[in-house]
């Protein structure tokens, strides 16, 4: 059997760094979601079904699931790697503490608030994920494995969000409009976020690249101005991502 970790960037403390964000920022949008109870992600319909069955937070249930998921998914040469890890537990711990804090719903335009937060809150959590490149979540491990084995890739994905979602809502989960809502607006909401990552990388190294004065007001020399551009994409690169595990 080949076995076969999750191919991306170098982890360093930089690519980390964005899953540990993006791990935050998933936990506490799916938190408003959920708290909203209009309807969460398809992921988080079988969480939150878990969640009541077993009398642990959604935290505990999400974590256990995708440790269970990786489990499975390492016969068959997937295994899981540091940014699954920190995005294992960045979002199980700000899922918990969200809900923590915004405790019942209250109103409906109080509802209607947090679902609207809520959605584009984990599309970004989800581009700094794609963006830092060193891992990917545990339905896309499975997505993975089935890939592997020349299953077509948006067949795959179709069969895999059905089951979790069929699953989730005979376990009792939280499915509701909102669920719809979030699979029609996930994917422009994810491609803006990473059309807004990139221009405000592609500021930043403008301005390495942009001529500099010196102390007497002489320009840096080309040599010096490379060096500016190639430590901004080596920092750029070490902020890599593995898509959720999982």
């Amino acid at each position: 059997m080949r076995i076969r970790r999750v191919a991306g960037r170098p982890v360093g403390a930089g690519t980390l760094g964005l899953v540990a964000a993006g791990g935050v920022l998933i936990g506490v949008g799916a938190a408003a979601m959920i708290a909203a109870r209009l309807g969460v992600t398809p992921w988080d319909v079988l969480t939150t079904a878990v969640s009541d069955r077993a009398g642990v937070s959604v935290g505990v249930a999400g974590a256990a699931l995708s440790v269970a998921v990786y489990l499975l998914c390492a016969p068959f040469g997937r295994l899981p790697g540091w940014g699954n890890a920190v995005l294992l537990v960045t979002v199980s711990g700000a899922v918990d503490a969200g809900l923590a804090v915004l405790g019942e719903p209250g109103p409906t335009a109080g509802r209607l608030l947090l679902y609207g937060v809520g959605v584009p809150v984990v599309c970004l959590g989800v581009a700094l994920i794609v963006r830092a490149d060193i891992g990917v979540g545990p339905l896309e491990m499975v997505m993975l494995v089935a890939t592997d084995r020349s299953v077509p890739l948006v067949r795959a994905r179709v069969a895999i969000e059905a089951t979790t979602l069929t699953v989730g809502w005979a376990l009792g989960g939280a499915l509701g409009l909102g669920t719809a809502g979030f699979a029609l607006a996930a994917g422009p909401l994810i491609a803006g976020s990473l059309r807004l990552l990139d221009a405000g990388r592609g500021g930043r190294v403008a301005r390495a690249e942009r001529p500099r004065s010196g102390a007497r007001g002489q320009e840096l020399e080309a040599g010096d101005g490379q060096v500016a551009q190639h430590g901004e994409a080596g920092g750029h690169r070490g902020g890599g991502h593995d898509r959720p595990a999982g």
